[in-house]
């Protein structure tokens, strides 16, 4: 178990250069601007919807894959009266599921309010790494 929650803080820390801060950030750069900005940063959204006087566009993904945890397991045993031992390093496959949603909501006019978003980093990382590069390009 310990090898596990070490895996999962290698994992994280590869996930370092895309974080959720970076994302809420992204995201309230947007707030004020015309929905086209949204469009241009995220991408063309899966959905939208109408309430009232707001439209609320969505973004979402969902995907899931296969990792492997690397386990080692020791072996101890006697060879005559001699003690010996041993250890086996295997991989554990671990499924792994990504997904995101993303939220804008924009007046009657078109111009942002506000955002919204939930899921994990492996689901938000593409919508993070746009974010990113449109600001950056700006």
């Amino acid at each position: 178990m310990k090898k596990t929650i070490c895996s999962f803080a290698a994992l994280a820390l590869l996930a370092g250069c895309a974080t959720f801060g970076q994302l809420e950030a992204g995201l309230s750069s947007l707030v004020g601007r015309n929905e086209k900005e949204a469009f241009n940063a995220l991408g063309y959204p899966n959905s939208k919807q109408e309430f009232g006087g707001d439209t609320v566009y969505v973004w979402g993904r969902s995907n899931s894959g296969t990792i492997f945890i690397p386990q080692t397991a020791t072996t101890t045993g006697y060879v005559g009266n001699r003690p010996v031992y041993g250890s086996t390093t295997y991989n554990q496959p671990m499924t792994v599921n990504h997904n995101c949603t993303v939220k804008v909501i924009t007046g009657s006019s078109g111009t942002i309010k506000s955002w919204d978003y939930e899921g994990n980093l492996g689901g938000c990382r593409p919508y993070i790494q746009r974010l990113n590069a449109y600001f950056k390009a700006a």
